[in-house]
């Protein structure tokens, strides 16, 4: 075995992140494939690639996130935790990493997989529920369901909102459907209204120190740029650029 830790693995792809240095997480996530790759440990291995999938998004790596997810599928299998929430996640994983290349009708398949165990696992408060909701919308908006999409980003707003932890996520979806609603509508009311919710959201300082701050900045700054927000948009990107500096 490779003596592998998720736990340590996680922690220091993590401080990759922190840091902003995309090119040291991939080459980190490289070496860790190969060692349990050698060592023939499989669920470290699977570990492994549902980081990998993630990353290669994020990348824009296109042919290497379709390799990880089709070996990642398998080892579900093989491992026999496609009924758990582990194997669930990253089902979930797969089908957003699909959706982002356009594949939206396959990704789908997942969606509905994960919201299979998901319903008969967890609470259906609980976050990675939301975050189901969240990703499935967005692949629904691409396939033209307007209506389902927005009752699933109501659902993950309804779900995020019962617990302040989760409020990062909770700005994200305000976004999210803020998109979904001018597509619909362009002088829509509510996309403003939803915008203010999420920038209130961002520039709460009891926020500041979440994990997940400095992401979730950058990740919705875009979107204000959108929508014709550039002082906003330029906060967001000063504020994520602060917590990397620091880290």
């Amino acid at each position: 075995m490779s003596g592998f830790s998720a736990e340590k693995f996680i922690t220091e792809l993590d401080s990759f992140f922190a840091r902003e240095d995309i090119k040291g997480a991939g080459e980190y996530l490289r070496r860790k494939y190969t060692e349990t790759d050698e060592a023939g440990d499989e669920n470290g291995k699977l570990t492994v690639l549902n980081e990998m999938i993630g990353f290669f998004r994020q990348t824009g790596e296109e042919k290497a996130a379709l390799e990880a997810i089709s070996e990642a599928l398998e080892l579900i299998e093989r491992t026999g935790i496609a009924g758990e929430i582990s194997g669930a996640t990253i089902y979930l994983n797969c089908a957003t990493t699909l959706k982002c290349f356009g594949r939206s009708a396959e990704a789908m398949q997942y969606y509905e997989k994960t919201q299979s165990v998901y319903d008969k696992k967890l609470d259906k408060n609980h976050p990675l529920v939301a975050g189901l909701y969240n990703n499935k919308a967005l692949a629904l908006q691409d396939l033209g369901e307007v209506e389902e999409s927005e009752k699933c980003f109501s659902k993950a707003i309804e779900i995020t909102l019962t617990d302040s932890a989760n409020a990062l996520e909770t700005a994200v979806s305000y976004v999210n459907l803020a998109h979904l609603l001018f597509d619909e509508n362009p002088v829509d009311e509510e996309v403003n209204e939803l915008l203010d919710k999420a920038f209130e959201i961002l520039m709460n300082p009891r926020y500041f120190s979440f994990p997940k701050y400095a992401f979730t900045c950058r990740k919705c700054a875009p979107s204000y740029g959108f929508f014709g927000r550039f002082i906003q948009e330029k906060t967001l990107n000063e504020r994520a650029d602060k917590v990397y500096a620091g880290n």
